[in-house]
């Protein structure tokens, strides 16, 4: 049993504790006679849909590609800058918070509990004993309190523009998103939250009491006395009606719709024993265990954030990561920056889809781990992407296909957005995404994401440009850095290290699927005819012409893309031995405290086989890119949600990595899980478990056949399925 168990209330949101059914998700505080419960609803969004693509950004592109081969960088970051940009997307947005006062003996001892197997908190309060939840299946969260003559006072608020009521036993609050909510990182920007246009998406949280006490609804809240028992239903809605179309803007048919949804009486004990069990069989079609969690969450935090993070710490970060994912993603939405629990109305970056690394990491471990049901949103969001995508394909580039930059929002914005080339211009983050959604239908053998790889495969071909000989990007970017030239610093070259290697991968994985002959044959002839990457001084170069960012410890790896999450470098390759220098190179210089670059730079070490750098990437992860609730961390004071999923990513990579349909296991053990076993995880199509001691695999089976390197591999260890590679 996974559990993270605190001896002290949160006071802080970024110390409380995450539930969630991927539609509706709640931070739960676990107060002392009392408690706070912040939701979130994950299609709660700003604004509505609108259309930033720009027709002007068609005739720039070949003013653009002149100057960049002319090695006019200045020039060409300009045009791109001026010409080609769209507007910002918009942002998610923070619900509700439930208040509530619980009478009752505190006397005893105090724990709070998540419970990483079953997907609940339980908040032990002296005599009064407290379950939270989100029930997939009824689409309500539950909050359940025991206790003797319980008094429970219960009231809500909202940061948005709300108004509270009550009807047919129920209390409700209800409002409306703001019409444009601007990034958080325009400061001086005037009015960037604006309700003035009347356009945006109606919301409503409805609060139902089951007691055998004496319960009262006003439109003020809910009271109930004389209680053993109160059992809260609540229930969210919003007027999202697809990505495509205006939302319902009346309070009034939302809150309706609510309140009637919480109308039926709720066996909570039947929806509590249901969500145990379907939660806890998700948790364990896959497992990896390198320890029994007997420490309390605050001991481990400590102890990792002091440099010394144990086994403990990697079992926990590990279950929490797939417990992220279940309770984010699985009903409506995929996981944004913060997964689906944000309490800002401008929140970090908009707490967008970021697709130039976050939206992806976030689900890198995913299929490994058979988290289907968490995968069903990404999915639908890529093909969402690449419908919508079709138009900035054709009206910014008239190119076939589909594309989208590096920002997306429920609207399914696949414009640039407006500012620097070096974080707004991306369009090959729309490929990006296709591999993604392809390679988990590799992983896992369901073959999904065929449709979208052959979309991003048409824009890709039609994108490329030829000179002297060779197809290649441009103009070309490297997500968030820059290069130093003659004429200063550019965002903007010519093909660059990462655009290369998507669109080499998203043309394997388009000629190796697609049923259309004509497309096939046009994917192999790009093949042959696509840039190499480019090779300087023995270590890869980020940009043609032997360009590198000019930060040398940047914390992106987008050159090293084609070695991990790609599969387009060659092990023993010389590019994979120049993307190994590179990679030393950005260690040694990084900066840490950046959770998702850590988890990135982990993975990136089991694919290495460098068991030095994934101990300095988990040192790093787990001293600097935590908070104290195990949230994930971005400098200043951010929660991003990619640097817990992206460690478990990181984890499986350390303890198997593939290439070649060859399976290395153990390729980067980290020292501080010198025995352990993994028991289903899913690579290549098989699912496959192993154990191991003293760093050695002492046995291996799986439920199909797979190559294994001999390597690590203890003599007279037991295989089952499994052929020795030579």
């Amino acid at each position: 049993m996974s559990k993270m168990t605190f001896s002290h209330p949160a006071k802080k949101w970024h110390e409380a504790l995450p539930i969630g059914d991927g539609k509706t998700a709640v931070m739960v505080y676990g107060k002392r006679g009392g408690e706070k419960l912040d939701f979130n609803d994950a299609t709660l969004w700003s604004g509505y849909p609108k259309d930033h693509d720009n027709a002007a950004a068609k005739d720039a592109l070949p003013r653009a590609r002149e100057a960049a081969f002319a090695e006019k960088y200045a020039q060409a970051n300009a045009i791109v800058q001026g010409e080609m940009y769209g507007d910002y997307t918009e942002a998610y947005m923070p619900l509700a918070r439930v208040k509530m006062s619980i009478s009752g003996d505190r006397s005893q001892k105090y724990r709070r509990t998540l419970d990483l197997d079953n997907g609940e908190v339980v908040v032990e309060d002296g005599g009064v004993r407290r379950v939270a939840y989100v029930s997939a299946k009824d689409g309500v969260a539950v909050y359940s309190i025991k206790g003797k003559d319980l008094k429970v006072r219960i009231s809500a608020a909202s940061k948005l523009k709300f108004k509270r009521g009550s009807g047919d036993g129920v209390f409700f609050v209800c409002g409306n998103a703001p019409d444009v909510a601007l990034p958080n990182y325009l400061r001086t920007k005037l009015f960037p939250i604006r309700y003035n246009e009347g356009k945006a998406m109606a919301f409503a949280l409805a609060v139902k009491a089951q007691s055998d006490g004496s319960v009262s609804v006003s439109p003020r809240g809910v009271t109930v006395s004389g209680a053993t028992y109160v059992d809260l239903i609540v229930r969210t809605e919003t007027g999202f009606r697809g990505y495509d179309k205006m939302p319902l803007t009346s309070r009034k048919e939302i809150a309706e719709r609510a309140v009637q949804a919480l109308q039926k009486p709720f066996d909570v004990a039947a929806i509590e024993a249901e969500h145990k069990a379907e939660f806890s069989a998700m948790m364990n079609r896959q497992r990896l265990d390198v320890a029994e969690i007997t420490d309390g969450a605050d001991e481990i935090y400590a102890r990792a954030k002091a440099g010394n993070a144990d086994a403990q710490a990697v079992q926990l970060l590990y279950e929490y990561a797939k417990y992220l994912m279940l309770s984010g993603s699985r009903n409506g939405q995929p996981l944004n920056l913060q997964g689906q629990w944000n309490n800002s109305v401008r929140p970090p970056w908009s707490s967008n889809l970021t697709t130039n690394i976050n939206f992806e990491m976030n689900y890198w471990a995913a299929s490994a781990c058979r988290l289907d049901e968490s995968l069903r949103p990404f999915h639908a969001a890529a093909r969402e992407i690449a419908e919508r995508g079709k138009r900035t394909a054709k009206v910014n580039f008239g190119a076939d296909g589909f594309c989208c930059n590096h920002n997306v929002d429920i609207w399914r914005n696949t414009s640039p957005v407006q500012g620097d080339p070096e974080y707004m211009y991306s369009p090959l983050c729309g490929a990006w995404i296709a591999c993604e959604a392809f390679s988990h239908g590799l992983t896992s053998g369901g073959g999904e994401g065929v449709d979208v790889i052959e979309g991003a495969a048409r824009f890709c071909l039609d994108y490329l440009v030829e000179r002297e000989g060779v197809l290649t990007v441009c103009p070309s970017v490297s997500p968030e850095t820059k290069f130093e030239s003659g004429g200063g610093r550019s965002a903007v070259g010519v093909g660059s290290a990462f655009e290369l290697s998507v669109v080499r991968q998203t043309l394997i994985y388009c000629a190796s699927a697609t049923a259309d002959k004509a497309l096939k044959s046009r994917c192999e002839q790009a093949l042959k005819k696509l840039a190499p990457l480019e090779i300087k001084g023995g270590k890869l170069s980020e940009w043609s012409g032997g360009f590198d960012s000019a930060e040398k410890g940047h914390r992106h790896f987008s050159p090293l893309w084609g070695v991990y999450p790609g599969h387009v470098v060659e092990r023993g390759s010389a590019e994979f031995c120049s993307a190994k220098a590179l990679f030393d190179l950005r260690r040694a210089n990084s900066s840490p405290g950046i959770g998702w670059s850590a988890a990135w730079a982990i993975c990136l070490a089991g694919r290495f086989c460098d068991g030095a750098a994934a101990d300095r990437g988990i040192g790093s992860f787990t001293s600097r890119s935590l908070l104290p609730n195990f949230f994930g961390f971005h400098p200043p004071c951010y929660f991003q949600i990619d640097g817990n999923l992206g460690f478990a990513a990181g984890i499986n990579e350390t303890l198997v990595t593939s290439d070649g349909g060859v399976l290395t296991l153990l390729p980067a053990l980290p020292k501080i899980l010198p025995s352990g076993r993994m028991s289903g995880l899913a690579v290549n199509g098989a699912h496959i478990s192993f154990a191991w001691n003293e760093s050695k695999v002492t046995e291996f089976r799986s439920d199909k056949p797979v190559r294994v390197r001999r390597d690590h591999i203890a003599q007279g260890a037991k295989l089952i399925n499994a052929e020795i590679a030579e």
